[in-house]
């Protein structure tokens, strides 16, 4: 994967990020952190290494979005103590019937990615032509690595439905936050999923909901 930095050594505690899939990380630089905190954004699932050394922060504040909260479990796999980690609209089964992204919806997402049909995906993300216009401001990257990203994935996540694998996390999260008007990720499978897990938190916004804030302490 890909970090985007934004460090000082001397820095006790560290907010890391990771985004969803095909995200540039312009689209997430303007929230700012605390005091005394570094950030890491990690996109870019074509390669799932993580070899940062967090060893130094007193706290680790884990967000991930989408289809990063699954990839997150896959890249920290248990090695850090985490002070918080916050789910945003994705769970830890993102390919599934009950619990995330069905899997006829993610297919036909990834046989159908051309250039219209990722047009198409950033308005059912985005939710409004006015988000979307601010959504389109940051740089894309290309079509072609952002469908290896996507064939990665699923090739990562396919088959671990909640009917055919355990039901164990390696991580444990302290909170997910669910868009109601979420046409990526279905809410009601979120809520299948997180409700008596963690404590969950509904806001009125689409599948992207970064523009509600201004910095990351909000979330």
């Amino acid at each position: 994967m890909k970090i985007e930095k934004q460090l000082n050594s001397s820095h006790p505690r560290l907010l890391l990020f990771f985004a969803g899939w095909s995200a540039s990380p312009e689209s997430f630089t303007g929230l700012k952190a605390e005091n005394g905190t570094d950030i890491m954004l990690c996109y870019d699932y074509r390669d799932m290494t993580f070899h940062e050394d967090l060893s130094s922060y007193k706290e680790i504040h884990l967000i991930a979005w989408s289809m990063g909260v699954r990839m997150a479990e896959l890249a920290l796999a248990g090695k850090y103590a985490l002070t918080t980690a916050t789910a945003i609209n994705g769970t830890p089964r993102p390919i599934d019937d009950n619990f995330g992204i069905p899997e006829n919806i993610f297919r036909g997402t990834l046989d159908n990615l051309t250039a219209e049909g990722m047009k198409r995906f950033n308005r059912r993300m985005c939710g409004s032509r006015d988000i979307l216009a601010q959504h389109e401001k940051f740089p894309a990257r290309p079509l072609e690595e952002v469908k290896d990203e996507l064939q990665h994935i699923y090739n990562l996540c396919n088959g671990q439905s909640m009917t055919n694998a355990d039901d164990t996390t390696s991580i444990q999260w302290t909170r997910a936050i669910i868009s109601s008007d979420d046409h990526i990720f279905p809410a009601a499978n979120q809520r299948n999923y997180w409700n008596g897990r963690c404590p969950v938190t509904e806001i009125t916004a689409p599948h992207y909901p970064f523009y509600l804030w201004k910095q990351w302490n909000e979330l």
